[in-house]
């Protein structure tokens, strides 16, 4: 049998697309050891995989919040990074003349506090060589303000009208899981323009140091992500994909083949590996290796196949109680 075809189209709305040559990638602030590639270990062959997000970077430097900013336990890390970076000058004068090179597209993943910011972030990334396409970080739990885009359908579709005004890219929209109802959200980023959504960021939570009774972060609260994360978001695209007929793109707690078979079930398109990338940063390529063994198993000729396969003969939807 012919290999199976592994490619994807995660922006089939936009007039280029943007193909991906696996459906797995570098999900942003875990690419490398300063989120833009570097330290990157040999014989990782990051390369092969459909491409790799760059870390979030905003209008001007910033150095983020209070250490310490990450803890880990078995089934969690928390960050609270606060959007450390140099700002959009420096990423795109140190890091960007690299990325025409690589043989994996990048996305950029940009941050605003205004929605001017985002218009403003998006035009000096349009046109530049080597970013292929931008995605929208309006979820930062970890920030003053962070998530106020995030939380709203109105200002959630203002941003991403922004941006999509802004630059000929491809726009992903990352959304939040600190929302109670993630469909109007996603059907705002649609309608706004977004070619494809990427659900979701890290949950609110907090962790305690027993000795001391402060928090084990710098913050007091930090963003939740690694498995913990996992049925929260999962369920998120499975009702994201239902509800919107643009690609959603799942990213949280993937560690292992089955948990990105989980997530293509769910409806996306593709995957984003994060938390899994600080103790292995060869587990992208363990993924995508996994999923083309697991489709030469079942016959499968494209990895397409997968997307969806929950929704075969599901129930409608459970719709909320209308309240008097």
């Amino acid at each position: 049998m012919p290999k199976p075809d592994m490619s994807v189209n995660v922006a089939p709305g936009h007039p280029s697309g943007l193909w991906l040559r696996a459906p797995v990638m570098i999900a942003c602030g875990t690419f490398g050891q300063d989120g833009y590639g570097e330290g990157m270990p040999a014989g990782s062959d990051w390369q092969s995989l459909g491409a790799v997000v760059a870390k979030t970077t905003t209008v001007h430097e910033r150095l983020g919040n209070p250490r310490p900013r990450i803890a880990h336990s078995r089934a969690w890390t928390m960050n609270s990074i606060g959007l450390a970076n140099p700002g959009i000058d420096a990423v795109l004068r140190d890091y960007a003349p690299k990325w025409p090179a690589w043989q994996v597209p990048v996305i950029l993943s940009i941050a605003g506090e205004s929605v001017d910011d985002f218009h403003a972030l998006a035009s000096a990334v349009d046109g530049t060589p080597g970013v292929a396409a931008i995605e929208i970080n309006v979820s930062c739990p970890n920030v003053a303000g962070g998530l106020d885009f995030a939380q709203s359908p109105q200002l959630t579709g203002d941003v991403v009208r922004a941006v999509v005004g802004a630059t000929s890219l491809p726009v992903l929209a990352k959304l939040s899981p600190n929302v109670t109802d993630i469909v109007p959200i996603a059907q705002a980023a649609e309608a706004a323009g977004a070619h494809a959504l990427t659900l979701t960021n890290t949950l609110i939570g907090m962790a305690l140091d027993r000795d001391s009774g402060g928090s084990v972060l710098g913050t007091a609260t930090g963003g939740v992500s690694g498995p913990a994360l996992k049925p929260v978001t999962l369920a998120m695209v499975y009702k994201t994909y239902r509800a919107v007929q643009v690609p959603v793109i799942g990213v949280g707690g993937i560690e292992s083949t089955d948990d990105a078979l989980d997530y293509l079930h769910a409806g996306a398109t593709a995957v984003q590996v994060g938390t899994a990338n600080f103790t292995n940063p060869r587990a992208p390529v363990e993924v995508m290796a996994g999923l083309q063994r697991h489709l030469a198993r079942e016959g499968l000729a494209s990895v397409a196949a997968l997307t969806g396969l929950a929704h075969r003969d599901a129930p409608a939807p459970v719709q909320a109680p209308i309240q008097a």
